[in-house]
Protein backbone atom coordinates (compact mmCIF):
# COMPACT_ATOMS: atom_id res chain seq x y z
CA UNK A 1 0.00 0.00 0.00
CA UNK A 2 2.62 2.45 0.91
CA UNK A 3 4.91 1.47 -1.85
CA UNK A 4 1.77 3.35 -4.68
CA UNK A 5 3.06 6.51 -2.71
CA UNK A 6 5.85 6.68 -4.71
CA UNK A 7 4.01 8.68 -8.24
CA UNK A 8 2.26 10.56 -5.56
CA UNK A 9 5.61 11.65 -4.74
CA UNK A 10 6.76 12.36 -8.23
CA UNK A 11 3.75 14.22 -8.72
CA UNK A 12 4.53 16.82 -5.60
CA UNK A 13 7.80 17.39 -7.27
CA UNK A 14 6.53 17.65 -10.44
CA UNK A 15 4.24 20.64 -9.68
CA UNK A 16 7.41 21.83 -6.80
CA UNK A 17 6.00 20.75 -3.72
CA UNK A 18 9.25 20.03 -2.35
CA UNK A 19 8.05 20.01 1.29
CA UNK A 20 4.94 17.69 0.13
CA UNK A 21 7.37 15.55 -1.61
CA UNK A 22 9.11 15.38 0.93
CA UNK A 23 6.50 14.65 3.74
CA UNK A 24 5.52 11.99 1.58
CA UNK A 25 8.71 10.16 0.98
CA UNK A 26 9.05 10.09 5.00
CA UNK A 27 5.04 8.80 5.58
CA UNK A 28 5.57 5.89 2.76
CA UNK A 29 9.38 5.38 3.77
CA UNK A 30 7.86 4.63 7.57
CA UNK A 31 5.04 2.59 5.89
CA UNK A 32 7.12 0.11 3.72
CA UNK A 33 10.12 -0.11 6.92
CA UNK A 34 6.40 -0.81 9.02
CA UNK A 35 5.44 -3.65 6.33
CA UNK A 36 8.87 -5.18 5.64
CA UNK A 37 9.38 -5.89 9.39
CA UNK A 38 6.34 -7.56 9.84
CA UNK A 39 6.85 -9.90 6.71
CA UNK A 40 10.31 -10.45 8.17
CA UNK A 41 9.00 -11.87 11.13
CA UNK A 42 6.76 -13.87 9.82
CA UNK A 43 9.58 -15.09 7.11
CA UNK A 44 10.46 -19.10 7.44
CA UNK A 45 6.72 -19.97 9.18
CA UNK A 46 4.00 -21.72 6.94
CA UNK A 47 1.29 -19.28 6.03
CA UNK A 48 -1.70 -22.06 5.98
CA UNK A 49 -4.65 -20.72 8.17
CA UNK A 50 -6.95 -22.11 10.40
CA UNK A 51 -10.62 -20.90 10.32
CA UNK A 52 -10.39 -18.77 13.84
CA UNK A 53 -7.20 -17.53 12.36
CA UNK A 54 -8.30 -16.48 8.59
CA UNK A 55 -10.87 -14.54 9.97
CA UNK A 56 -9.10 -12.78 12.57
CA UNK A 57 -6.27 -12.00 10.60
CA UNK A 58 -9.11 -10.55 7.37
CA UNK A 59 -10.75 -8.50 10.12
CA UNK A 60 -7.43 -7.13 11.44
CA UNK A 61 -6.18 -6.03 8.14
CA UNK A 62 -9.27 -4.34 7.09
CA UNK A 63 -9.19 -2.41 10.22
CA UNK A 64 -5.54 -1.86 10.65
CA UNK A 65 -4.73 -0.56 6.97
CA UNK A 66 -6.94 2.11 7.23
CA UNK A 67 -5.59 3.30 10.69
CA UNK A 68 -2.48 3.26 8.74
CA UNK A 69 -3.69 4.92 5.85
CA UNK A 70 -5.51 7.62 8.02
CA UNK A 71 -2.28 8.92 10.01
CA UNK A 72 -0.57 9.81 5.80
CA UNK A 73 -4.18 11.76 5.73
CA UNK A 74 -3.93 13.49 9.03
CA UNK A 75 0.05 14.46 8.20
CA UNK A 76 -0.72 15.16 4.55
CA UNK A 77 -3.89 17.16 4.51
CA UNK A 78 -4.35 18.50 7.49
CA UNK A 79 -7.47 16.95 8.29
CA UNK A 80 -8.53 16.35 11.88
CA UNK A 81 -8.31 12.36 13.42
CA UNK A 82 -12.21 11.44 12.65
CA UNK A 83 -11.88 12.75 9.09
CA UNK A 84 -8.91 11.61 8.26
CA UNK A 85 -9.83 8.06 9.36
CA UNK A 86 -13.52 8.34 7.34
CA UNK A 87 -11.60 9.05 4.30
CA UNK A 88 -9.14 6.44 4.67
CA UNK A 89 -11.75 3.68 5.54
CA UNK A 90 -13.70 5.44 2.23
CA UNK A 91 -11.08 4.95 0.24
CA UNK A 92 -9.74 1.32 0.80
CA UNK A 93 -13.26 -0.12 1.00
CA UNK A 94 -13.85 1.91 -2.63
CA UNK A 95 -17.40 3.78 -1.07
CA UNK A 96 -15.72 6.91 -3.19
CA UNK A 97 -16.97 9.38 -0.69
CA UNK A 98 -14.17 12.17 0.22
CA UNK A 99 -13.98 14.79 2.43
CA UNK A 100 -11.71 16.37 0.84
CA UNK A 101 -11.57 19.57 -0.94
CA UNK A 102 -10.48 18.46 -4.09
CA UNK A 103 -11.02 22.33 -5.86
CA UNK A 104 -7.61 23.11 -3.67
CA UNK A 105 -5.65 19.90 -2.66
CA UNK A 106 -2.65 19.04 -4.69
CA UNK A 107 -2.65 17.06 -7.32
CA UNK A 108 -0.05 14.48 -5.27
CA UNK A 109 -2.92 14.32 -2.36
CA UNK A 110 -5.70 13.11 -5.40
CA UNK A 111 -3.36 10.81 -6.58
CA UNK A 112 -2.59 9.32 -3.28
CA UNK A 113 -6.58 8.93 -2.60
CA UNK A 114 -6.99 7.69 -6.43
CA UNK A 115 -4.08 5.01 -5.82
CA UNK A 116 -5.97 4.06 -2.13
CA UNK A 117 -9.22 3.41 -3.67
CA UNK A 118 -6.98 1.18 -6.45
CA UNK A 119 -5.45 -1.01 -3.81
CA UNK A 120 -8.68 -1.31 -1.83
CA UNK A 121 -10.15 -2.70 -5.03
CA UNK A 122 -7.59 -4.85 -5.31
CA UNK A 123 -7.21 -6.20 -0.96
CA UNK A 124 -11.08 -6.63 -1.77
CA UNK A 125 -10.37 -9.88 -4.63
CA UNK A 126 -8.03 -11.33 -2.48
CA UNK A 127 -10.37 -11.21 0.62
CA UNK A 128 -13.10 -12.92 -0.93
CA UNK A 129 -10.93 -15.58 -3.06
CA UNK A 130 -8.93 -16.23 -0.47
CA UNK A 131 -10.58 -15.93 3.26
CA UNK A 132 -14.41 -15.38 3.01
CA UNK A 133 -15.83 -17.51 0.44
CA UNK A 134 -13.07 -20.81 1.62
CA UNK A 135 -15.24 -20.18 4.38
CA UNK A 136 -18.49 -19.71 2.85
CA UNK A 137 -20.01 -16.75 4.29
CA UNK A 138 -22.76 -15.55 3.01
CA UNK A 139 -23.55 -18.41 0.81
CA UNK A 140 -20.25 -17.32 -1.31
CA UNK A 141 -19.44 -20.56 -3.21
CA UNK A 142 -15.94 -22.23 -3.33
CA UNK A 143 -15.17 -21.16 -7.06
CA UNK A 144 -12.65 -21.43 -9.08
CA UNK A 145 -9.94 -23.98 -7.28
CA UNK A 146 -7.25 -22.63 -9.16
CA UNK A 147 -6.71 -20.08 -7.02
CA UNK A 148 -8.64 -21.15 -4.20
CA UNK A 149 -5.90 -23.86 -3.01
CA UNK A 150 -6.70 -27.19 -1.91
CA UNK A 151 -10.64 -27.90 -0.21
CA UNK A 152 -12.99 -25.49 -0.18
CA UNK A 153 -12.35 -24.67 3.23
CA UNK A 154 -8.78 -23.75 3.21
CA UNK A 155 -7.57 -20.43 3.17
CA UNK A 156 -4.32 -19.44 2.28
CA UNK A 157 -1.87 -16.46 1.83
CA UNK A 158 0.00 -17.78 -0.76
CA UNK A 159 1.58 -14.81 -2.76
CA UNK A 160 1.74 -16.13 -5.96
CA UNK A 161 -1.49 -16.62 -6.20
CA UNK A 162 -2.20 -12.63 -5.24
CA UNK A 163 -0.04 -11.88 -7.93
CA UNK A 164 -2.10 -13.83 -10.36
CA UNK A 165 -4.89 -11.40 -9.71
CA UNK A 166 -2.73 -8.36 -9.44
CA UNK A 167 -1.53 -8.53 -13.08
CA UNK A 168 -4.77 -9.30 -14.37
CA UNK A 169 -5.90 -6.39 -12.09
CA UNK A 170 -3.31 -4.30 -13.31
CA UNK A 171 -3.59 -5.28 -17.32
CA UNK A 172 -6.84 -4.39 -17.13
CA UNK A 173 -6.36 -0.77 -15.63
CA UNK A 174 -3.63 -0.12 -18.25
CA UNK A 175 -5.95 -0.53 -20.76
CA UNK A 176 -8.66 1.25 -19.52
CA UNK A 177 -5.80 4.06 -19.14
CA UNK A 178 -4.64 4.34 -22.38
CA UNK A 179 -8.57 4.29 -23.72
CA UNK A 180 -9.20 7.26 -21.70
CA UNK A 181 -5.92 8.81 -22.73
CA UNK A 182 -7.12 8.25 -26.27
CA UNK A 183 -10.36 9.80 -25.70
CA UNK A 184 -8.87 13.11 -24.68
CA UNK A 185 -8.58 12.92 -20.95
CA UNK A 186 -5.51 14.47 -19.84
CA UNK A 187 -2.66 11.57 -18.32
CA UNK A 188 -3.19 11.83 -14.47
CA UNK A 189 -7.11 12.42 -14.65
CA UNK A 190 -6.61 9.54 -17.21
CA UNK A 191 -4.36 7.67 -14.48
CA UNK A 192 -6.48 8.03 -11.82
CA UNK A 193 -10.18 7.76 -12.89
CA UNK A 194 -8.28 3.93 -14.58
CA UNK A 195 -7.41 3.12 -11.25
CA UNK A 196 -11.18 4.14 -9.66
CA UNK A 197 -13.34 2.47 -11.89
CA UNK A 198 -11.45 -0.72 -12.11
CA UNK A 199 -12.20 -0.63 -8.20
CA UNK A 200 -15.73 0.18 -8.96
CA UNK A 201 -15.30 3.44 -6.91
CA UNK A 202 -16.80 6.83 -6.71
CA UNK A 203 -13.75 9.27 -5.92
CA UNK A 204 -13.45 12.05 -9.06
CA UNK A 205 -10.18 13.61 -8.96
CA UNK A 206 -11.47 16.93 -9.06
CA UNK A 207 -14.39 19.03 -8.49
CA UNK A 208 -17.50 19.57 -10.28
CA UNK A 209 -19.36 17.39 -13.56
CA UNK A 210 -17.13 14.49 -14.99
CA UNK A 211 -18.15 15.40 -18.20
CA UNK A 212 -16.23 18.93 -18.15
CA UNK A 213 -13.12 16.37 -18.02
CA UNK A 214 -14.46 13.50 -19.89
CA UNK A 215 -16.50 14.12 -23.05
CA UNK A 216 -18.67 11.21 -24.57
CA UNK A 217 -15.80 9.13 -26.17
CA UNK A 218 -14.42 9.14 -22.13
CA UNK A 219 -17.76 8.46 -20.32
CA UNK A 220 -18.10 5.31 -22.72
CA UNK A 221 -14.97 4.01 -21.96
CA UNK A 222 -15.31 4.27 -18.05
CA UNK A 223 -18.73 2.57 -18.44
CA UNK A 224 -16.85 -0.54 -20.27
CA UNK A 225 -14.37 -0.11 -17.05
CA UNK A 226 -16.85 0.02 -14.93
CA UNK A 227 -18.84 -3.15 -16.38
CA UNK A 228 -15.71 -4.79 -15.53
CA UNK A 229 -15.23 -4.44 -12.43
CA UNK A 230 -18.34 -5.66 -12.11
CA UNK A 231 -18.42 -9.28 -13.28
CA UNK A 232 -16.21 -11.95 -11.59
CA UNK A 233 -12.58 -11.91 -11.91
CA UNK A 234 -12.83 -15.52 -13.00
CA UNK A 235 -15.34 -14.68 -15.73
CA UNK A 236 -12.57 -11.49 -16.80
CA UNK A 237 -9.68 -14.37 -16.45
CA UNK A 238 -11.84 -16.81 -19.12
CA UNK A 239 -11.97 -13.28 -21.38
CA UNK A 240 -8.76 -13.07 -22.04
CA UNK A 241 -8.02 -16.90 -22.37
CA UNK A 242 -11.00 -18.13 -23.86
CA UNK A 243 -13.58 -15.69 -25.06
CA UNK A 244 -15.97 -18.56 -26.79
CA UNK A 245 -16.99 -20.13 -23.74
CA UNK A 246 -17.45 -16.44 -21.46
CA UNK A 247 -21.56 -16.96 -21.34
CA UNK A 248 -21.54 -20.71 -20.93
CA UNK A 249 -22.62 -21.80 -17.36
CA UNK A 250 -22.29 -17.48 -15.96
CA UNK A 251 -25.90 -16.32 -16.14
CA UNK A 252 -24.82 -13.44 -13.41
CA UNK A 253 -23.05 -11.67 -16.53
CA UNK A 254 -26.31 -12.25 -18.68
CA UNK A 255 -28.15 -10.71 -15.72
CA UNK A 256 -25.71 -7.59 -14.94
CA UNK A 257 -26.01 -7.09 -18.79
CA UNK A 258 -29.85 -6.89 -18.64
CA UNK A 259 -29.59 -4.99 -15.43
CA UNK A 260 -27.46 -2.28 -17.01
CA UNK A 261 -29.50 -2.71 -20.47
CA UNK A 262 -32.74 -1.93 -18.61
CA UNK A 263 -31.90 0.68 -16.19
CA UNK A 264 -29.99 2.79 -18.72
CA UNK A 265 -33.19 2.21 -20.73
CA UNK A 266 -35.19 3.96 -17.93
CA UNK A 267 -33.01 6.97 -17.80
CA UNK A 268 -32.81 7.62 -21.71
CA UNK A 269 -36.33 8.07 -21.28
CA UNK A 270 -36.24 10.92 -18.54
CA UNK A 271 -32.94 12.67 -20.15
CA UNK A 272 -34.24 12.76 -23.57
CA UNK A 273 -38.14 13.65 -22.00
CA UNK A 274 -35.97 16.45 -19.93
CA UNK A 275 -33.77 17.70 -22.70
CA UNK A 276 -36.16 17.49 -25.55
CA UNK A 277 -35.37 14.48 -27.24
CA UNK A 278 -31.96 16.25 -28.56
CA UNK A 279 -28.51 14.65 -29.34
CA UNK A 280 -29.66 10.67 -28.71
CA UNK A 281 -26.26 9.14 -28.50
CA UNK A 282 -24.73 11.42 -25.88
CA UNK A 283 -27.63 11.08 -23.47
CA UNK A 284 -27.63 7.26 -24.17
CA UNK A 285 -24.11 6.85 -22.95
CA UNK A 286 -24.78 9.24 -20.00
CA UNK A 287 -27.75 6.75 -19.35
CA UNK A 288 -25.24 3.75 -19.74
CA UNK A 289 -22.63 5.35 -17.87
CA UNK A 290 -25.28 6.03 -14.58
CA UNK A 291 -26.79 2.90 -14.42
CA UNK A 292 -23.45 0.96 -15.36
CA UNK A 293 -22.18 2.98 -12.15
CA UNK A 294 -25.20 2.03 -9.80
CA UNK A 295 -25.02 -1.83 -10.13
CA UNK A 296 -21.05 -1.32 -10.05
CA UNK A 297 -21.89 0.70 -6.60
CA UNK A 298 -19.73 3.22 -7.74
CA UNK A 299 -21.79 6.23 -7.58
CA UNK A 300 -20.51 8.52 -10.75
CA UNK A 301 -22.49 10.36 -13.02
CA UNK A 302 -21.37 12.34 -15.91
CA UNK A 303 -23.05 15.67 -14.36
CA UNK A 304 -25.43 16.42 -11.57
CA UNK A 305 -28.72 15.52 -11.64
CA UNK A 306 -28.66 12.48 -13.40
CA UNK A 307 -28.99 9.57 -11.39
CA UNK A 308 -31.79 11.67 -9.34
CA UNK A 309 -34.01 11.71 -12.34
CA UNK A 310 -35.81 7.99 -11.08
CA UNK A 311 -37.04 7.35 -7.44
CA UNK A 312 -35.00 6.78 -4.95
CA UNK A 313 -36.13 3.69 -3.56
CA UNK A 314 -35.76 2.46 -7.43
CA UNK A 315 -32.08 3.63 -6.97
CA UNK A 316 -31.48 2.29 -3.48
CA UNK A 317 -32.87 -0.80 -4.72
CA UNK A 318 -30.10 -1.43 -7.24
CA UNK A 319 -27.20 -0.11 -5.22
CA UNK A 320 -28.46 -2.57 -2.58
CA UNK A 321 -28.67 -5.61 -4.55
CA UNK A 322 -24.82 -4.83 -6.52
CA UNK A 323 -22.96 -6.48 -9.05
CA UNK A 324 -21.20 -10.02 -9.56
CA UNK A 325 -19.42 -12.34 -6.18
CA UNK A 326 -15.89 -12.16 -7.06
CA UNK A 327 -15.94 -8.71 -7.96
CA UNK A 328 -15.20 -5.25 -6.58
CA UNK A 329 -19.07 -4.19 -5.99
CA UNK A 330 -21.27 -4.08 -2.54
CA UNK A 331 -24.53 -4.57 -2.14
CA UNK A 332 -26.06 -8.16 -1.90
CA UNK A 333 -24.77 -9.38 -4.99
CA UNK A 334 -26.67 -10.83 -8.10
CA UNK A 335 -26.08 -14.51 -7.08
CA UNK A 336 -27.32 -13.93 -3.51
CA UNK A 337 -30.16 -12.09 -4.88
CA UNK A 338 -31.05 -15.05 -7.31
CA UNK A 339 -30.34 -17.74 -5.41
CA UNK A 340 -32.66 -16.63 -2.74
CA UNK A 341 -35.70 -16.16 -5.53
CA UNK A 342 -34.82 -19.80 -6.83
CA UNK A 343 -35.23 -21.27 -3.62
CA UNK A 344 -37.89 -19.33 -2.80
CA UNK A 345 -39.57 -20.76 -5.58
CA UNK A 346 -38.91 -24.09 -4.76
CA UNK A 347 -40.43 -24.07 -1.41
CA UNK A 348 -43.94 -22.21 -3.09
CA UNK A 349 -43.57 -25.62 -5.48
CA UNK A 350 -43.24 -27.50 -2.21
CA UNK A 351 -46.64 -26.24 -1.28
CA UNK A 352 -48.23 -28.05 -4.36
CA UNK A 353 -46.24 -30.89 -4.75
CA UNK A 354 -45.45 -31.94 -1.20
CA UNK A 355 -42.89 -34.91 -2.41
CA UNK A 356 -40.74 -33.33 -4.79
CA UNK A 357 -37.31 -33.56 -4.81
CA UNK A 358 -35.12 -30.86 -6.60
CA UNK A 359 -31.81 -29.34 -6.82
CA UNK A 360 -30.65 -25.46 -6.81
CA UNK A 361 -28.86 -24.05 -9.24
CA UNK A 362 -27.32 -20.85 -10.66
CA UNK A 363 -25.43 -21.50 -13.39
CA UNK A 364 -23.03 -24.11 -12.85
CA UNK A 365 -23.00 -23.50 -9.27
CA UNK A 366 -25.17 -26.04 -7.34
CA UNK A 367 -26.25 -24.70 -3.66
CA UNK A 368 -26.80 -26.77 -1.22
CA UNK A 369 -28.83 -26.36 1.98
CA UNK A 370 -26.48 -25.31 4.31
CA UNK A 371 -24.76 -22.05 1.50
CA UNK A 372 -28.93 -21.07 1.68
CA UNK A 373 -28.69 -20.62 5.07
CA UNK A 374 -26.02 -18.42 5.06
CA UNK A 375 -27.22 -16.59 2.54
CA UNK A 376 -30.54 -16.12 4.15
CA UNK A 377 -28.55 -15.31 7.06
CA UNK A 378 -26.26 -13.05 5.61
CA UNK A 379 -29.38 -11.02 4.47
CA UNK A 380 -31.57 -10.67 7.34
CA UNK A 381 -28.08 -9.42 9.40
CA UNK A 382 -27.42 -7.24 6.73
CA UNK A 383 -30.94 -5.73 7.11
CA UNK A 384 -30.65 -5.29 10.53
CA UNK A 385 -27.24 -3.50 10.26
CA UNK A 386 -28.76 -0.94 7.48
CA UNK A 387 -32.10 -0.57 9.83
CA UNK A 388 -29.72 0.33 12.82
CA UNK A 389 -27.29 2.47 11.05
CA UNK A 390 -30.53 4.39 9.71
CA UNK A 391 -31.47 5.01 13.13
CA UNK A 392 -28.03 6.28 14.58
CA UNK A 393 -27.75 9.06 11.28
CA UNK A 394 -31.41 10.01 12.30
CA UNK A 395 -31.14 10.60 15.74
CA UNK A 396 -27.09 12.08 15.14
CA UNK A 397 -27.30 13.84 11.76
CA UNK A 398 -30.25 13.56 9.29
CA UNK A 399 -33.81 12.88 9.23
CA UNK A 400 -35.15 9.45 8.49
CA UNK A 401 -35.39 9.56 4.43
CA UNK A 402 -31.72 10.92 4.89
CA UNK A 403 -30.52 8.43 7.27
CA UNK A 404 -31.56 5.37 5.55
CA UNK A 405 -30.40 6.63 2.16
CA UNK A 406 -26.68 7.14 3.86
CA UNK A 407 -26.70 3.89 5.36
CA UNK A 408 -27.66 1.84 2.17
CA UNK A 409 -25.27 3.76 0.15
CA UNK A 410 -22.21 3.44 2.72
CA UNK A 411 -23.35 -0.06 3.34
CA UNK A 412 -22.91 -1.14 -0.30
CA UNK A 413 -19.69 0.75 -0.92
CA UNK A 414 -21.73 3.49 -3.14
CA UNK A 415 -21.17 6.68 -0.74
CA UNK A 416 -21.41 9.34 -4.18
CA UNK A 417 -25.24 8.03 -4.09
CA UNK A 418 -26.09 10.14 -0.80
CA UNK A 419 -24.21 12.90 -2.60
CA UNK A 420 -26.47 12.50 -5.86
CA UNK A 421 -29.53 12.23 -4.24
CA UNK A 422 -29.57 15.27 -1.74
CA UNK A 423 -32.39 17.30 -2.90
CA UNK A 424 -31.48 20.84 -4.58
CA UNK A 425 -32.78 22.86 -1.73
CA UNK A 426 -29.83 21.37 0.65
CA UNK A 427 -26.94 21.13 -2.14
CA UNK A 428 -26.28 25.03 -1.29
CA UNK A 429 -27.09 24.53 2.63
CA UNK A 430 -24.67 21.71 3.14
CA UNK A 431 -24.96 22.24 7.01
CA UNK A 432 -28.64 21.22 7.82
CA UNK A 433 -30.25 18.73 10.22
CA UNK A 434 -32.38 17.35 7.27
CA UNK A 435 -29.95 16.01 4.37
CA UNK A 436 -26.21 17.57 5.40
CA UNK A 437 -23.26 16.89 3.53
CA UNK A 438 -21.29 14.74 5.18
CA UNK A 439 -18.57 16.68 5.56
CA UNK A 440 -20.73 18.24 7.67
CA UNK A 441 -22.25 15.88 9.81
CA UNK A 442 -21.04 14.89 13.52
CA UNK A 443 -18.22 12.55 14.14
CA UNK A 444 -20.29 10.37 16.15
CA UNK A 445 -22.73 9.97 12.79
CA UNK A 446 -18.64 9.84 10.74
CA UNK A 447 -17.97 6.95 13.41
CA UNK A 448 -20.61 4.87 12.17
CA UNK A 449 -20.14 5.42 8.98
CA UNK A 450 -16.47 4.00 9.42
CA UNK A 451 -18.16 0.67 10.83
CA UNK A 452 -20.60 0.36 8.33
CA UNK A 453 -18.45 0.77 5.63
CA UNK A 454 -16.31 -1.61 6.85
CA UNK A 455 -19.03 -4.08 7.73
CA UNK A 456 -20.47 -3.65 3.97
CA UNK A 457 -16.89 -4.73 2.54
CA UNK A 458 -16.59 -7.59 4.70
CA UNK A 459 -19.86 -9.04 4.11
CA UNK A 460 -20.66 -8.44 7.69
CA UNK A 461 -20.87 -11.96 8.44
CA UNK A 462 -17.11 -12.52 9.16
CA UNK A 463 -16.92 -9.24 11.64
CA UNK A 464 -19.79 -11.38 13.98
CA UNK A 465 -18.00 -14.34 13.61
CA UNK A 466 -14.95 -12.96 15.30
CA UNK A 467 -16.42 -11.02 17.74
CA UNK A 468 -18.13 -14.47 19.18
CA UNK A 469 -17.04 -14.19 22.68
CA UNK A 470 -17.74 -17.45 23.44
CA UNK A 471 -15.59 -18.87 21.37
CA UNK A 472 -12.80 -16.67 22.54
CA UNK A 473 -13.00 -17.97 26.26
CA UNK A 474 -13.39 -21.54 25.63
CA UNK A 475 -10.03 -21.27 23.60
Amino acid sequence: MFALIVPSVLFAIADSERDLAFSMLLVGALGVFAALMVLGSIAGFGRRLGRAQGYLALVGVWVMLPVAAAISFRTLTGLDWMDSWFEAVSAITTSGVTLLPRETAPRAILFWRASLEWYGGFLTLVSIIHVLAPGGFGGLPGGDRRLITGHASDMTVDLTSFRGVLSQYALITLFIFIALMLAGVSGPFAAMMSMIVIATGGFLPFEGALETEAGTAAQLVLTLGLTLGTVSVFWRQRLFRTPRNLLRGNPEVLIVAAVILVVALLFAARLSAVSGGNDLMPIFVESLLAATSLVATSGIESRPGVIALWPEVMILLVVLVGGGIYSTTGGFKIFRISAMAVHSTRELNRLIYPSSVSSLRFGRYLIDETSMRAIWTYFALSLLVIAFSALIFTFTATDFEAGVTVAIALFSNAGPVYEALTPPVFTTEPVNGIWPSLTAMPASAKLAGVVLMTLGRLEVMVVFAVLNVRYWLTR
